[in-house]
């Protein structure tokens, strides 16, 4: 995959391509928030899980939108489409 910034060297995290800076940094962002509002919630009992919750949801849609997406999609035109089963196919051998 050629890149306009050849300085950049990309990693694949669950079929993605990210940049370990940006991994990194909404790493940070989400633990904060999560954590921030576990730590900072009052003690009664439902209140710290909804307020991480809450933290790790609000750190993910900075994330989401604070680092855009890294993929290139190409596409090459289809030579035919096969309009055989994998069941036919093995019943002609």
């Amino acid at each position: 995959m050629p890149d306009s910034t050849p300085s950049r060297s990309y990693l694949q995290v669950w079929d993605d391509t990210v940049t370990l800076r940006d991994l990194l940094l909404s790493l940070v962002i989400t633990t904060t928030l999560c954590l921030g509002g576990y730590i900072l919630a009052p003690e009664r009992p439902p209140l710290p899980l909804m307020l991480g919750l809450g933290g790790a949801l609000l750190g993910f849609m900075i994330s989401a939108v604070a680092f855009r997406p890294k993929r290139r999609v190409d596409e090459e035109p289809s030579s035919g489409v096969n309009t055989k089963s994998p069941v036919d196919t093995d019943q002609e051998a």
